[in-house]
């Protein structure tokens, strides 16, 4: 469950789910879904994706993915393919970059379809994900994160998102999570507009 606020823009809350099958040792495939109420209430998100590690050395990967993204009030939506390379130099630090290439869905009659890739204006971002697990217990741990990708959105150029994660162990494969994380919406100078809050709480059961 989560609650998103962007000023000026939308405030909403979150409710979604997602899996992860990990094939092979070296390769996995993700999914994921979400609803939102209070704002566009509906469906919001779908996600399908997979990943490989290539090699063991910094353990370089790739990852590559589709999203599906909508706002139901304004009959609008998004869809969006992307690929990126995912690496750890040192142990507790993630990087990622990469590429999406976004299609803007403005027909009142199609933007709910994520099979829909026509646009008048579709554009590439660059992606970037950096990640530092500061904190790692046997039952919990605690990350920094600066990433304009996550599991079901790609954050528009001129902003810079940036949070807290954690994880907690409950025992039997179930552990608690969190996440907190906000945005710098542009720069000027040295005037900092933070224009976004996210905080999103679950459980996670691995299998």
């Amino acid at each position: 469950m989560g609650f998103r606020h962007e000023l000026g823009v939308e405030t909403k809350m979150l409710g979604g789910c997602g899996a992860r099958w990990q094939i092979h040792p070296r390769f996995g495939v993700t999914g994921g879904v979400a609803f939102s109420l209070i704002q566009h209430n509906g469906l919001s998100a779908l996600a399908l994706g997979a990943d490989a590690l290539l090699f063991d050395f910094g353990n370089i990967g790739l990852a590559a993915g589709v999203q599906h993204e909508q706002w139901n009030d304004w009959q609008a939506g998004e869809n969006r393919a992307f690929g990126i390379v995912t690496a750890e130099p040192v142990r507790g630090l993630e990087l990622a970059a990469g590429a999406a290439w976004r299609v803007p869905l403005l027909d009142a009659e199609r933007y709910m379809s994520p099979f829909n890739w026509q646009s008048a204006v579709p554009e590439w971002n660059l992606l970037y994900r950096v990640e530092w697990t500061f904190l790692k217990r046997r039952q919990a741990e605690a990350s920094a994160w600066m990433a304009n990708i996550d599991r079901l959105t790609v954050h528009n150029p001129q902003q810079f998102p940036f949070g807290l994660r954690g994880a907690h162990g409950l025992g039997r494969g179930w552990s608690l999570l969190g996440n907190c994380g906000t945005a710098i919406n542009g720069l000027s100078g040295v005037l900092l507009s933070l224009s976004e809050v996210t905080l999103e709480f679950g459980v996670a059961r691995a299998f």
